[in-house]
């Protein structure tokens, strides 16, 4: 792989985060933070144009304590360049006020997204979507994971809702 696609990458997922990264509870377009989902790839293939990997997802909600369990499926859109074997995805998820039922992260989101791996992996992705295009995934840490490589594009995601976490 080339040093200046390498340097791209890695310099896109490092400023990622960055942009995203207002974290505060209380957001300046009204939206609170919810909880925290988190991510682990369970399949993937990459054609290099298009990737779609698929994750076993807990969301660990702020307010009542009760994890709920969600299956994402990604599909990227881009240059990818690369070969994981695993991930891990990690978000704060923000949403109004307004949602207070189990099950509300199921949906479509869209964002971005930049990886570059050599051994281990680092990346970043943010999503908005669900209910109404009103939540927001924002990364709380860079993705880690194994692999070798270097993607970046446009990223689909799709959330299903499988109830709560067996704890």
């Amino acid at each position: 792989m080339k040093p200046i696609i390498l340097s791209a990458a890695l310099a896109t997922a490092l400023a990622a985060p960055t942009a995203f990264a207002a974290n505060d509870a209380e957001q300046s377009d009204g939206r609170l933070q919810l909880g925290y989902l988190t991510c682990e790839m369970t399949d993937g293939s990459n054609l290099i144009l298009v990737s779609e990997q698929t994750y076993s997802c807990i969301f660990d909600a702020a307010e009542d304590g009760k994890d709920e369990s969600y299956e994402m499926t990604v599909t990227k859109y881009g240059l990818d360049l690369s070969a994981t074997e695993e991930q891990e995805l990690r978000w704060a998820v923000l949403a109004p006020s307004s949602f207070d039922k189990h099950g509300v992260l199921a949906g479509t989101y869209g964002g971005a997204s930049a990886d570059v791996a050599l051994g281990y992996s680092i990346g970043a992705k943010a999503l908005v979507g669900g209910g109404d295009e009103s939540i927001a995934l924002q990364p709380v840490s860079l993705t880690k994971g194994e692999g070798l490589g270097a993607a970046f594009g446009v990223e689909r995601a799709t959330i299903t809702y499988n109830g709560l976490a067996q704890n």
